[in-house]
């Protein structure tokens, strides 16, 4: 018996069967989509199952939208990643477009399957008729869902998320977590890591296990184990905040601003946890005790040692010299620390002043002896008593002193060295790098100095 083969006809009437739809878009989908859009998705993809070839005009006619709202519709869907639009150019050198329907099942689960495309051809004439051409390519995927499916990271997370919470995650949630990694930059396992630390909080809201994901990672952590480190930095600094409340009786969680100022003491300004609740016994005894005043007991227990100032900087007053009050409630240190920074630099510049004259000494001939006349001018004009007596022995004297600097500075200059190569070089030719003008003003430098102070203090003080 000869073998008969059999089939349907399934472009006779595509009426009479079946098109299958993922539960997905039923249950994802289309409760927010447009009525009107359905009704294209479903179309189109009947004719891409039935590789029909309708045209665009009877399309539009069949469900009673103009093309504009069809072709709207179409991009309404690949905003939601269900279709993707191609457009090239035909034989003829006329527009066409392809319509990729792609389906979410393989792009959350990796299954394989066939993917359906349904392709419209436009051409240029608003009322020309014009075919769409439909196929069905099995084992033929768009290069981006490709790379979704293989992607098995963001898959565990999805399965991850499904089994910690115990339902399925809604469309939402997974494009929450597929903009944490790829968008946002989170390493899967810091996202991994976050649903299992949420979790043993009891907090399952994908929302908020992205801000807890994105704040490890704002903060460096790109990996597990520095997550952990950094969980354990807070858990040190909690135990701090909650001590330090405990010594002042409060019974309320730490404010951000409440965390601001105990950082400062912390991260700021060194200070260790005996020497806060050191502080904070000082206000213990107050009515209503506050952090303000413990900020003020370290503050003045700092600078009564020397060190940091961190109150606000005045202005200078008005003939454009520095206050004093200014320099000591504006300066970033102390009084005492700008006055010690500044003999420090003197030392500094005469330090470096002797190594200039040791160096010449060795390469200039006869500068020698021009340091040894020096020396004789100035103890004689030392040992001149005051009065008017000596006045034509001190000018005689001021002469040969300055005949003297000449004849240095002509050797200095015969051997390749700057004229002033041997002179104090100071950073404020004002008040010569004491901090005082001669009027006895405090010099306007104190504020760059004291800038200075602040680094060289604190470097100082970690050494």
């Amino acid at each position: 018996m000869a073998k008969v083969k059999m089939s349907i006809d399934k472009g006779r009437d595509i009426f009479l069967h079946r098109t299958k739809v993922e539960n997905l878009f039923i249950s994802e989908y289309l409760p927010d989509a447009p009525g009107d859009y359905v009704k294209v998705f479903l179309f189109g993809l009947m004719y891409a199952q039935y590789e029909l070839k309708p045209n665009r005009t009877e399309l539009a006619k069949l469900l009673g939208l103009s093309e504009t709202e069809i072709e709207e519709a179409w991009i309404y869907w690949e905003s939601r990643g269900l279709v993707r639009i191609e457009r090239e150019k035909d034989a003829n050198n006329e527009d066409v477009s392809s319509i990729i329907f792609i389906r979410k099942i393989e792009e959350l689960y990796g299954k394989a399957s066939e993917q359906q495309t349904v392709s419209t051809a436009a051409e240029a004439g608003d009322n020309d008729e014009v075919p769409l051409y439909v196929s069905i390519d099995s084992m033929e995927f768009d290069d981006a869902l490709n790379s979704k499916l293989i992607d098995t990271r963001l898959r565990d997370l999805y399965n991850k998320y499904e089994i910690t919470t115990g339902r399925t995650t809604s469309r939402q949630e997974r494009e929450k977590i597929d903009n944490a990694i790829r968008v946002y930059g989170i390493e899967p396992e810091i996202f991994d890591f976050a649903i299992d630390y949420c979790a043993d909080l009891e907090k399952y809201s994908i929302d908020y296990i992205y801000k807890v994901a994105l704040r490890w990672t704002e903060e460096g952590c790109h990996t597990v184990e520095e997550a952990k480190r950094l969980l354990d930095k807070h858990s040190r600094r909690n135990d701090c905040y909650r001590q330090v409340f405990k010594a002042l009786g409060f019974n309320r969680l730490p404010a951000p601003i409440d965390r601001e100022i105990m950082d400062k003491w912390f991260d700021g300004m060194n200070c260790s946890l005996a020497e806060v609740l050191d502080a904070c016994s000082a206000a213990a005894g107050l009515r209503e005790p506050n952090l303000k005043y413990v900020n003020k007991v370290i503050e003045n227990r700092r600078l009564e040692k020397g060190g940091i100032n961190t109150r606000k900087p005045n202005d200078s007053n008005q003939n454009g010299s520095a206050d004093p009050a200014a320099v000591e409630e504006g300066s970033p240190v102390s009084r005492k620390v700008l006055a010690d920074y500044y003999e420090y630099i003197r030392g500094e510049d005469e330090k470096a002043r002797e190594a200039r004259k040791t160096e010449v000494l060795r390469n200039v001939p006869g500068m020698k002896e021009i340091f040894e006349a020096e020396g004789s001018v100035n103890s004689r004009m030392l040992s001149l008593r005051p009065g008017a007596d000596n006045l034509d022995t001190r000018q005689r004297l001021r002469a040969e002193r300055i005949a003297i600097e000449e004849s240095r500075k002509q050797l200095l200059i015969e051997n390749g060295y700057p004229g002033d190569y041997l002179a104090r070089k100071y950073r404020c030719n004002i008040c010569k790098d004491t901090g005082y003008t001669d009027e006895g003003m405090v010099c306007s430098c104190c504020r760059e100095r004291a800038a200075e102070a602040y680094k060289w203090h604190t470097d100082k003080e970690k050494a």
